[in-house]
């Protein structure tokens, strides 16, 4: 069995009625190790990763709003057999976050983010983001880094 098992990560979008497809892979223990903020800039740096791919391989020039709807999502279980997280990118609304995107698991029981944010009421804390009735991720509160 395979000590350090991987997630692998697939990005897609659609250019000219076409679905572009490019995989990463990311070893488990980082991903189940980092922070919120930091499984954020990782997959921001997949769509950018994907967006120089498409540029190399295909002599594809995504704009900026083409690069920010690109799908990332985890699609390979781990070798010891646990599934890999079902991650959806959520827009941020209100708060010190407003506009921003996270990545947020989609089949968690309690759905909430808390996310490390310079706007924070608390120095070092995090800015809580949870789904309103209507399903948009919007600002809850602001907590203290020890208070989760």
């Amino acid at each position: 069995m395979d000590d350090n098992p991987v997630i692998q990560f697939r990005c897609t979008t659609v250019i000219d009625g076409r679905e572009r497809t490019a995989t990463m892979s990311l070893k488990r223990s980082v991903w189940d190790s980092s922070s919120e903020q930091w499984r954020s800039e990782y997959l921001n740096s997949c769509r950018e990763r994907y967006q120089a791919w498409l540029r190399k391989d295909a002599g594809i020039e995504l704009t900026d709003q083409q690069v920010a709807d690109v799908s990332v999502t985890a699609v390979s279980e781990t070798a010891d057999g646990s599934p890999p997280p079902q991650l959806v990118t959520v827009t941020l609304f209100g708060g010190p976050l407003d506009g921003f995107t996270a990545p947020v698991e989609i089949d968690d029981e309690d759905p909430w983010t808390a996310i490390i944010s310079d706007g924070c009421t608390y120095p070092g804390g995090r800015s809580v983001y949870a789904p309103d009735a209507a399903g948009r991720w919007v600002w809850q509160q602001d907590v203290p880094w020890d208070a989760l």
